[in-house]
């Protein structure tokens, strides 16, 4: 029987893991998102329901468990999208557990009453997005010590 594969696009992504080591693979994106139009994004995958993240890297497929992503790091020009960039912009001083430090800006879309960098970093999702120059970075919220803006 003939192995069926199912269409995805490839993101290249620098992933900082726990244990504080560095990966470098591509993820496999979903061509059509289901809550919006177009190609799923990385910042969709890892705040999506799985577990385990397959990441093609030079050695072989590796299955990191998304628990322990620090954070994630990818090319702004192919995951950025103007919809990102919607409602009032911050910029971010975040430390991790680690204390590396991460500068950049943050979009918080949310209703009036409701638009402060707290409102923004208190939703249910496992990763933010940080746009720094050239790249956007999702960070593991569970990983975050301090955010100052």
């Amino acid at each position: 029987m003939e192995e069926q594969k199912i269409a995805k696009n490839r993101r290249q992504v620098i992933f900082t893991l726990a244990d504080g080591s560095e990966m470098e693979g591509e993820v496999f994106l979903s061509l059509y998102e289901v809550h919006r139009q177009g190609s799923q994004r990385v910042g969709e995958l890892l705040n999506g329901e799985e577990a385990f993240l397959p990441v093609k890297t030079a050695d072989g497929t590796v299955h990191l468990n998304v628990a322990n992503i620090i954070k994630a790091s990818t090319p702004a020009e192919a995951e950025r999208h103007e919809l990102m960039m919607l409602g009032k912009k911050y910029t971010v001083r975040i430390t991790t557990l680690h204390g590396e430090v991460i500068e950049g800006e943050i979009f918080v879309d949310l209703p009036q009453d409701r638009s402060r960098v707290s409102d923004y970093l208190n939703r249910p999702d496992r990763f933010f997005r940080v746009f720094v120059p050239g790249h956007i970075i999702y960070v593991g919220a569970r990983f975050v010590l301090e955010v100052r803006d």
